[in-house]
């Protein structure tokens, strides 16, 4: 009986399936549903895992921050930013036989709206993380490292970011970019970069014992990689100088078991760009009331430090952890108009029965301003030419709840304080509600 025939008649067919379709179908069966995978593209039929299987790991995702003022700015409104992120990282030993090497390279690409921008809140840190440096695409990674002395020495060289290997600390978990770290990137963001910016580089990271590095590096230090139709720049054009940073790295485990990790870090940066001085004039008046020309500095500078503690060990399934993550950056007065920037962020997982994945998280962050900026802004109210307060510590806070919907989906609504918004103590505080949305592709 043909198939037309079986088709006409409502009849099943017996016969066996042609061999392809019997291997697509059990690929298919293999693979877990939506609700259960832990990437929503899947394995790709399988691909994904032969790629890892020849070095070749491909990581994709997409991270959505939007927001809605309560109160504060021009109005109350609803803003949204998403940002794309798509990674190849290749083990060179088991796709090359070059044992030892990792290459990466990463494009990323950010979308939407600023809240704070477009309702005037007026703040000296955004309440969305991934909101910044252009809706564009950029080329984010593109770097070869190489490791020597079975891995106790790495260099690593490309377009690379500051913040990735310095006073790197974990981000996902807030929204309010007065917790996010690094820090140091974000009170002098004129010249050291986070994702999704990058510049050309060098990093040797050196092990000294089985729980401390040193990592020091030399990074480019090019403004003109800030600009929006410079996202795949790779010449040295606008170079003004270069960035050498430093830093130490001491990572112990504690507890009876060693059941609890940390890190921890403490580093500086030395910029030798030169920039006028952030106050003073070529006389060393404030050039605020004196209009003369600025004064001009050498040099940036400014240090960090970092921790990341594991302080109650989580169970088999992942519940009863309690992380703190604590960040400090602080930069040199005569360049940098914020002074310095400090968070403490708690997390604590699997707070509700049959929710282990789940995690809630409580923050707080403040930013200073420059103490001489503070000082000449006194100056201009005491001889009438400023009206409003002088700027001094703005204060965030957070507190979110991340919902684990899937392996590959988490939903982290949450609510934003903002204390002395943009510094000044004769602003309203500004409550906020916050939703991120995480998309592990």
């Amino acid at each position: 009986m043909t198939a037309a025939l079986l088709a006409a008649s409502g009849a099943t067919a017996q016969t066996a399936p042609p061999p392809q379709a019997t291997t697509a179908q059990a690929a298919a069966a293999t693979q877990p549903g939506l609700w259960e995978r832990p990437l929503l593209t899947g394995d790709w039929g399988g691909l994904r895992t032969r790629l890892k299987d020849r070095g070749v790991v491909f990581t994709a995702n997409e991270v959505v921050d939007a927001g809605y003022n309560f109160d504060g700015g021009t109005r109350s409104d609803f803003r949204a930013a998403g940002q794309l992120y798509l990674s190849a990282a290749v083990d060179t030993g088991k796709a090359w036989g070059l044992e030892g090497g990792k290459f990466q390279v990463t494009l990323m690409n950010r979308q939407g709206n600023s809240l704070a921008n477009d309702v005037g809140l007026n703040l000296l840190q955004p309440v969305q993380t991934i909101y910044g440096r252009g809706t564009i695409w950029r080329l984010s990674n593109l770097w070869y490292e190489q490791s020597f002395n079975d891995g106790a020495t790495q260099f690593k060289f490309g377009r690379v970011t500051h913040g990735d290997d310095f006073g790197a600390t974990p981000c996902g978990n807030v929204n309010l970019l007065h917790l996010c770290g690094p820090a140091s990137s974000q009170i002098v963001s004129g010249y050291l970069y986070n994702l999704p910016v990058s510049s050309w580089g060098v990093r040797l990271r050196q092990r000294i014992t089985p729980e401390v590095h040193v990592n020091l590096g030399v990074i480019e230090s090019n403004p003109v990689n800030l600009r929006e139709d410079r996202g795949f720049y790779l010449g040295t054009d606008g170079a003004t100088g270069a960035i050498y940073a430093g830093e130490l790295q001491w990572t112990p485990k504690f507890g009876a078991n060693n059941e609890l990790p940390g890190t921890y870090k403490i580093g500086g940066w030395i910029d030798t760009s030169d920039s006028n001085n952030v106050v003073f004039d070529v006389n060393g008046d404030y050039q605020a009331l004196t209009g003369l020309a600025f004064a001009r500095e050498e040099r940036h500078t400014g240090i960090h430090a970092n921790v990341v503690q594991q302080l109650i060990a989580p169970e088999t399934d992942g519940s009863g952890g309690l992380t703190v993550v604590g960040n400090l950056a602080v930069a040199d007065q005569a360049t940098n108009r914020m002074r310095s920037k400090a968070a403490v962020i708690l997390s604590y997982t699997g707070l509700f029965p049959g929710r282990a994945k789940d995690d809630v998280t409580f923050g707080v962050g403040a930013v200073s301003m420059n103490g001489r900026v503070t000082d000449v802004q006194d100056a201009q109210i005491a001889a009438g030419l400023r009206t409003e307060a002088a700027q001094e510590t703005e204060v965030g806070v957070e507190l979110n709840y991340g919902y684990r919907l899937t392996p590959a989906i988490t939903v982290r609504p949450g609510i934003q304080f903002i204390h002395n918004p943009g510094g000044r103590s004769d602003r309203e505080d500004i409550t906020l509600g916050s939703i991120k949305l995480v998309f592990n592709l």
